[in-house]
């Protein structure tokens, strides 16, 4: 690592610490111990203005990661999902900018690259839940929005295999699809009535209601300017990878990454489901995958057909 990107981490405030190994229980702990810890000094510190919301399960820890790695994009000082706007609503906004760097930090950035600084999360969830777009509008009207699309067969898909090895979903995945209305049912109004609710199915359930984009990119766009929202394909950042980075970085207003390696995070090997599931899915999302064309320019296997 070169002297300013030694620099540059040390601004940022990462713990060397491998927290991954502990147990869940002393990681939260731990993450409320040194959060008090920075909210006297959430004064000094900068608002992100940026957020991947999602999709969950499209490579939103891979672009984020991507992100990291130029010089001018820093995170928050812990993970990349703050989750302030969807789960931690019942926090206030000075613990929420206590998860960023200091302006300090940020200027002595800036005035080592002579270049702006962006900084931003990544919450997955932001992209579902009905009540975020007003919500960082009514704070953060001026933010940049990004929102990675996967094909929704294959997210529905992987979502389900991803929350059964958390130990969230005991169902098969045919009787999950099937329950899924009725796990839902109440919850887009529930969750509007009650601002600290964190509705546990909507949460981990929504299959096929994260993967039906539509509505999702429809809230956004009635909240920020088209101009403020890029849209990407995973399959994009997964082939093109190189392309999508620079795409983002430039919409970040940003001057070109340098040349890096591009690792794939979060990738989990999963049943891909059988044909028939697949079949069905496809046909669900039929009609939100041709307007999300028409919004977005991104196009989607109309089969269900699995990728390589």
């Amino acid at each position: 690592m070169s002297r300013f990107g030694s620099f540059r981490e040390s601004l940022r405030g990462r713990s060397s610490l491998g927290k991954r190994g502990l147990p869940p229980s002393v990681r939260s702990f731990e993450r409320t111990v040194t959060s008090w810890a920075r909210r006297p000094t959430a004064g000094g510190r900068v608002f992100p203005n940026f957020f991947i919301v999602g999709a969950q399960r499209a490579g939103t820890t891979s672009l984020f990661r991507y992100l990291e790695r130029h010089p001018n994009i820093i995170g928050p000082v812990r993970n990349k999902g703050v989750h302030y706007y969807d789960t931690n609503y019942h926090r206030d906004l000075t613990w929420f900018r206590s998860q960023f760097p200091t302006a300090a930090s940020v200027a002595a950035i800036e005035h080592a690259t002579g270049a702006p600084v962006a900084v931003g999360e990544g919450s997955p969830y932001y992209l579902f839940h009905p009540q975020v777009p007003a919500r960082i509008a009514g704070t953060l009207p001026d933010a940049r929005i990004i929102v990675l699309l996967r094909d929704p067969v294959d997210r529905a898909i992987s979502h389900y295999e991803h929350e059964k090895a958390r130990g969230f979903e005991p169902l098969s995945l045919a009787d999950a699809l099937a329950a899924e209305p009725e796990r839902l049912a109440g919850a887009e109004a529930a969750l509007r009535a009650d601002p600290t609710l964190v509705h546990d199915g909507h949460l981990h359930h929504a299959y096929a209601g994260r993967s039906t984009y539509t509505p999702q990119l429809e809230r956004w766009f009635n909240h920020f300017d088209r101009s403020q929202v890029l849209v990407l394909g995973s399959q994009d950042l997964n082939e093109r990878t190189r392309d999508a980075v620079d795409r983002t970085v430039d919409f970040l207003g940003l001057p070109a990454a340098p040349e890096l390696d591009y690792p794939q995070y979060n990738q989990r090997q999963y049943d891909p489901g059988d044909a028939e599931i697949r079949a069905a899915l496809a046909e669900q999302f039929a009609a939100s995958n041709a307007r999300v064309s028409e919004l977005t320019g991104i196009r989607f296997s109309p089969a269900g057909e699995i990728r390589p």
